[in-house]
């Protein structure tokens, strides 16, 4: 590729990459502006239900038994009863939105099991994921926190699992697996998916090419701009603190290997 030719799909790569940094900046207003609507709603809805309560309760107090009041009152409690849950939902869809971005934001002491889940609920954003690709979590308890800032880990997650999710879109079966593992002097997280997997991924050269910069993508079959530097990034991001991500390939899954070093005990006096 000519040096011109390359500099200018980088420039385009960096555009696509300016054009997503806004919508993440409006994403941050409109939780914020959202939650306090939210909340005011959520206060109604039940203090509509205990005025349905005392309502049916007077009610029958004053006029005595009446099928058709007592089936009207049902159905409106399910109405209201189904209004808050759906609020309740989408008030626990933006403080995932929230909490991700605190963390990002500034995050330093991180619970990895308690971070996945956040991101695998923001995830759910992406209505392929959402509707197409069924998740499990495997997470091991009591694991420690680690100490790397969250601008760090969270964008490097986010790498890790776009790649695991764009891989299933043409797959029959789509499987997404987060498993965390308590290693010797490490947390060990495995992000596996039943995708298309990597041509020659059992070669080790391919396996470590895979990692270099490569950007942006030139599928033509592709809907979308790929910029083609997902494990280049979170290898990057990482490796100041002494992370190391690798891939494993077996005959139907693909698996992103992430290595979390831990800080050696401070001894005792």
């Amino acid at each position: 590729m000519e040096r011109e030719e390359f500099i200018e799909r980088c420039i385009e790569a960096l555009h696509e990459k300016d054009r997503l940094s806004f919508a993440g900046r409006f994403v941050q207003g409109f939780v914020h502006n959202t939650n306090g609507p939210l909340q005011n709603l959520s206060m109604l809805s039940e203090m509509l239900l205990s005025g349905l309560e005392l309502q049916e309760k007077i009610f029958k107090q004053n006029a005595g038994e009446n099928p058709q009041w007592d089936e009207i009152l049902a159905k409106q409690r399910k109405r209201v009863t189904q209004l808050r849950d759906q609020i309740f939902c989408l008030a626990g869809d933006l403080r995932h939105f929230m909490q991700v971005y605190e963390i990002e934001r500034s995050g330093n002491q991180i619970d990895i099991n308690a971070l996945l889940t956040r991101i695998l609920a923001v995830l759910k954003a992406d209505l392929f994921f959402k509707h197409k690709v069924t998740t499990e979590l495997r997470l091991s308890k009591n694991l420690p926190q680690i100490r790397i800032p969250g601008r760090n880990l969270i964008p490097a997650l986010f790498h890790l699992f776009n790649n695991a999710i764009t891989a299933m879109k043409d797959s029959p079966r789509k499987e997404f697996t987060v498993e965390t593992l308590a290693g010797e002097g490490c947390i060990i997280v495995r992000i596996m998916d039943t995708g298309c997997g990597l041509c020659g991924c059992n070669e080790p050269e391919s396996l470590f090419r895979i990692f270099e910069s490569k950007w942006p993508d030139e599928s033509e079959e592709s809907k979308e701009l790929h910029l083609g530097f997902g494990l280049y990034a979170a290898r990057e991001l990482l490796a100041p603190f002494g992370c190391s991500i690798v891939l494993e390939c077996a005959e139907e899954t693909t698996t992103a290997v992430l290595r979390i070093e831990l800080p050696e005990p401070e001894p005792r006096e």
